[in-house]
């Protein structure tokens, strides 16, 4: 009956999108993880320009963005040393844990396979012309760029994680600076804690 429950609770928590852990075991996976004292690296990834993207051509599509982030996540980590964590917070926002020896791998193929299959989920004319147009709140019409990839990292390697609601928080703060820039890209915490 407890393996039922157990089963039960887990299937609760997968994004019906993505089959990944949902909050309950991201949360889960990471307090164990800074509980166990290891090497850790924390990456909130956010997919750029999505709102312009499900506005243009639909939510339909736009969870089919969405799926193509998990799989570009999935395939970096088939990539990586150690064993990874995905996560789906909701949305076009995942969180993913493994070995900081494993950061600069894992972004680049993540980065690289993004970059490379994403203009296939735009028609070709936007696609093309690298933008889509979009109306804004004021009814002004605007461009917005093609979806792009930003990943924030935080790591142990030079401070200590209090809890996994500080290496979140790091992480989601790295998250803004590598929004910040032009393209995808990922940013490291080094600030010594």
């Amino acid at each position: 009956m407890r393996t039922v429950l157990r089963r039960a609770r887990q299937l609760r928590d997968l994004s019906p999108l993505t089959g990944l852990p949902g909050n309950a075991g991201i949360t889960r996976e990471l307090a164990a993880r800074i509980a166990a004292r290891r090497p850790l690296a924390v990456i909130h990834v956010d997919i750029d320009n999505f709102k312009s993207y499900n506005d243009t051509y639909g939510f339909l599509r736009g969870d089919g963005v969405i799926t193509l982030c998990a799989l570009c996540l999935q395939r970096a980590a088939a990539v990586t040393a150690g064993p990874a964590f995905i996560g789906h917070i909701g949305g076009d926002d995942f969180v993913v844990l493994l070995d900081p020896d494993d950061v600069a791998r894992f972004c680049e193929h993540a980065i690289a396979e993004w970059d490379e299959t994403i203009p296939d989920h735009y028609d070709t004319t936007d696609a093309d012309r690298g933008f889509v147009v979009v109306a804004d709140r004021q009814g002004a019409t605007r461009e917005a760029p093609l979806a792009t990839l930003s990943m924030g990292v935080a790591t142990n390697a030079v401070r200590r994680f209090s809890s996994e609601w500080e290496a979140s928080a790091i992480a989601a703060e790295m998250k803004e600076f590598a929004k910040r820039q032009l393209g995808s890209n990922y940013q490291i915490d080094r600030r010594r804690g």
